[in-house]
């Protein structure tokens, strides 16, 4: 299991615990920007790789 998928677990049983409808926004809102970060991460750990290993860069 990922970080990003116990994150989202943790989130989204916060979510279903939660009694008012404010709390259930703050968590789905919650998750869903944890969902983009991951996804940034992602895409920059692929960036710093392909400039790694730029070969017309050494």
């Amino acid at each position: 299991m990922t970080e990003e998928n116990w994150l989202q677990q943790q989130i989204q049983q916060l979510q279903s615990q939660a009694t008012t409808y404010e709390d259930q926004a703050f968590y789905q809102a919650l998750g869903q920007v944890s969902h983009e970060l991951a996804q940034r991460i992602e895409q920059r750990q692929g960036e710093l790789d392909g400039r790694i290993w730029n070969a017309t860069k050494w």
